[in-house]
């Protein structure tokens, strides 16, 4: 029954809202995403690390990194992870979902969804019948049981004397997070010509945000990471950051899956990178999983800029058949050659969820 360490960013103290900007790779800066992959998130760690600690390792890298590449990682986190009033959202394990002939979904709903309450993943790990009492939010891209959202905070429960149609239709027209385009402008230096561009921006909702989810191997790597994620949280997370983009305080619970061994499956919280000697877990046939190309580009510590290799990964979500050993992963140095002073790591270590499997049984919808 795996214990997670789950920390809510949540809007820093002059502002009531979350703002970012996670850019799309191939696409503008108009282009933006609700969440950033745990490799991008492990990646601005490290630059954390290296501007503000002294410990270097032999390679130029910053020694925070050096268990992570040395496959010894002192802990495994998600990728930011869409959160309501508190819950995380997790990313819908790839499997048919069991839902009973008295749920208001329509089959075609499904091809939307993306995230589900801490209840409804659970379930579809277990590939045990959903509820009948789903709420969909954000236009379907996401799930949450009626008895959750009935324990969330205001604005989101019930209001004193509120109809339940009335508060289920409410929550259904509610956006968690919105996505804009903010006009720009630019002058050139010399001839003081202005030209025309827009920055997207994710905005979440008050008591909206995102999560990141942690499993720590050592307890005595939490403080450091933590004074890591501090100074993230001040700098700024994602793009357009000298333009009030990214910044974020944090607040720490934990959170329980009820998911009983063995496990003979694991549903990835992160993006995953196989070792050579899991290669036969991506192989098996009883998994399933989408591919993600990473590639984008990097800032060296000497100023030079580049391209990284571009690595194929698997994405959140996956189901990959196990003999009750969860998936480790790997951590890769993409820089393109070896002019760059330093590794530039992109990481695919997982955070998995043991399951068990799942007997096939009829009314599963994929």
């Amino acid at each position: 029954m795996p214990t997670l360490t789950v920390y809510q960013l949540k809007p820093p103290h002059h502002t009531a809202t979350l703002a970012f900007h996670f850019g799309r790779q191939g696409i503008g800066l108009e282009e933006t995403s609700e969440t950033l992959a745990s490799d991008s998130l492990f990646a601005a760690l490290v630059a954390q690390a290296a501007v503000s600690e002294a410990d270097v390792a032999a390679d130029g890298a910053p020694a925070w990194a050096v268990p992570f590449v040395q496959g010894q990682p002192p802990l495994r986190h998600s990728s930011l992870l869409p959160a309501l009033g508190g819950m995380p959202l997790l990313p819908r394990p790839l499997l048919p979902l069991r839902l009973p002939d008295t749920a208001e979904v329509a089959a075609k709903q499904l091809k939307k969804l993306r995230y589900l309450s801490p209840q409804l993943f659970t379930l579809a790990c277990q590939g045990a019948e959903l509820p009948a009492q789903i709420i969909p939010l954000q236009q379907g891209k996401v799930w949450i049981s009626e008895a959750e959202a009935r324990q969330l905070p205001a604005p989101w429960k019930p209001a004193s004397g509120e109809a339940d149609a009335a508060w289920r239709a409410r929550l259904r027209r509610a956006q968690l997070w919105q996505v804009d385009a903010i006009p720009r402008v630019t002058l050139d230096r010399l001839s003081a010509a202005s030209a025309y561009y827009e920055v997207g921006q994710v905005v979440f909702a008050a008591g909206a945000g995102l999560s990141l989810l942690v499993a720590f191997h050592d307890p005595a790597a939490q403080p450091r990471f933590e004074r890591l994620l501090t100074l993230l949280g001040e700098s700024g997370l994602g793009g357009k950051r000298t333009n009030g983009y990214g910044a974020f305080s944090w607040q720490r619970s934990e959170l329980q899956l009820n998911l009983p061994e063995p496990h003979q499956r694991a549903v990835l919280l992160s993006r995953y990178i196989p070792t050579p000697d899991e290669l036969a877990l991506v192989r098996d046939e009883r998994s399933t999983y989408q591919l993600a190309n990473a590639g984008g580009w990097f800032l060296a510590a000497n100023g030079q800029t580049g391209r990284r290799k571009p690595v194929m990964m698997i994405a959140e979500g996956a189901v990959l058949a196990i003999n009750d050993r969860l998936p480790s992963g790997r951590v890769l140095d993409v820089r393109p050659d070896d002019s760059v002073p330093h590794p530039v790591y992109r990481s695919g270590l997982a955070l998995a969820i043991g399951a068990p499997a799942a007997e096939e049984r009829p009314g599963a919808s994929p």
